[in-house]
């Protein structure tokens, strides 16, 4: 607990909350609009159950910040090794990902097979995610196949009902266009550097747009690792300042988005008010045991539950809702605390199951290839 890094596991955990708590609500609860005066709690609930997309931003600058970090400090260091940064990474990545296809086959079918309208696309414009008519749930060798390697949003569209994994590609690519870029800047070898700059050449013009453009983001948590590591800038990160102006740009930012009022910049205001906020949160520590371990334990679930909560969403109200919202009262948010909680416990299971034991399986594919 001593090396953690308190404060991001806490934001971590909840940008994955975020996420699962959106897809719950529209899932449930009527929209906003269809509300008949609706009170502040109401207001504050579906404010709050309407930013996952947002919390998908504050994933990417907090990747940059770990991942990005982590090749600068071992760059730093003299110990960069793409061997051990590929099996790091990859390990990392596939130890949930290909468990989260399987059990996505799993829950499609099962759901297909009582309710097949859900993902034929009939009640895209009721859940705003999921499968839509003209692209209905597909559980191709292909789409499977393209998944595991991140192509999804590439040349395959995401594996059945999981629409979250659009944001995995993103990352898989950002993880290598960092590194070979860095290398461009700092190797002395003109061979290594003329290569670096055609593989991500290649890759630039390969990859869509919107994945490109989401790497700015992604970029913004590495330059905070690299710039309050700086003497000078480090004090300033460590200042309250800047941390309440973190908050107060990371918070505005959320709000703002909610208004539609940012346009197509929304995502870029938001990684920048979530970068100051990682500055001033990434040296500060924590005493208290129980928030420490909360944090840490809400951050170790935060990619299993990613990947794991939409499918078994969409089976549920699939097949037992058939399309049906319902109006939130004090009874039916109760249904939604027991349903999150389930999907909470669902995803520990889960992450039991496999990601506990990435550092294991590492080790061992290091000790049957490596040595």
């Amino acid at each position: 607990m001593k090396h953690r890094l308190v404060h991001l596991d806490c934001l971590r955990g909840l940008a994955a909350l975020l996420v699962v708590v959106e897809h719950l609500r529209a899932f449930l609860f009527v929209p906003f609009a269809q509300l008949k005066a609706p009170g502040i709690l109401a207001k504050g609930f579906y404010l709050v159950t309407g930013l996952g997309h947002q919390a998908v931003m504050i994933f990417f600058v907090l990747s940059g910040y770990l991942v990005g970090g982590s090749v600068i400090g071992a760059l730093q260091s003299g110990k960069w090794s793409w061997r051990e940064y590929l099996l790091r990474r990859m390990s990392r990545l596939w130890v949930v990902l290909i468990p989260a296809l399987l059990l996505t086959l799993f829950w499609d079918k099962l759901g297909y097979a009582y309710a097949p309208t859900g993902y034929e696309g009939a009640y895209r414009e009721l859940y705003n995610s999921g499968p839509t008519p003209t692209g209905p749930a597909e559980w191709t060798i292909a789409g499977f196949v393209g998944n595991a390697f991140f192509l999804q949003t590439i040349l395959v569209p995401c594996f059945g009902t999981n629409s979250p994994l659009w944001s995995l590609a993103n990352e898989f690519w950002y993880y290598l266009l960092f590194p070979l870029g860095v290398t461009i800047v700092v190797t002395r070898r003109w061979s290594a550097r003329i290569l670096a700059i055609i593989l991500v050449a290649l890759m630039v013009l390969f990859l869509p747009k919107q994945i490109l453009l989401g790497g700015v983001i992604w970029l913004l948590g590495a330059a905070v690792y690299f710039l309050i590591r700086r003497d000078g800038l480090g004090k300033v990160a460590n200042h309250p300042l800047c941390l309440m102006l973190g908050l107060a740009l990371t918070l505005g930012s959320l709000l703002a988005s909610r208004t539609g009022r940012l346009g197509e910049g929304v995502d870029l205001v938001i990684g920048i008010g979530c970068a100051v906020l990682v500055a001033g949160l990434a040296s500060r520590s924590s005493h208290d045991p129980l928030y420490g371990r909360l944090s840490a334990g809400m951050s170790e679930i935060s990619y299993t539950l990613y990947l794991v909560h939409f499918p078994l969403l969409a089976c549920l109200f699939f097949v037992v809702f058939h399309g049906r919202q319902i109006m939130p009262n004090p009874l039916t948010t109760l249904w939604f605390a027991g349903i999150l909680g389930l999907t909470i416990f669902y995803s520990i299971f889960v992450w039991w199951l496999f990601e506990r034991n990435t550092d294991r399986v590492r080790k061992w594919i290091h000790a049957r290839i490596f040595n």
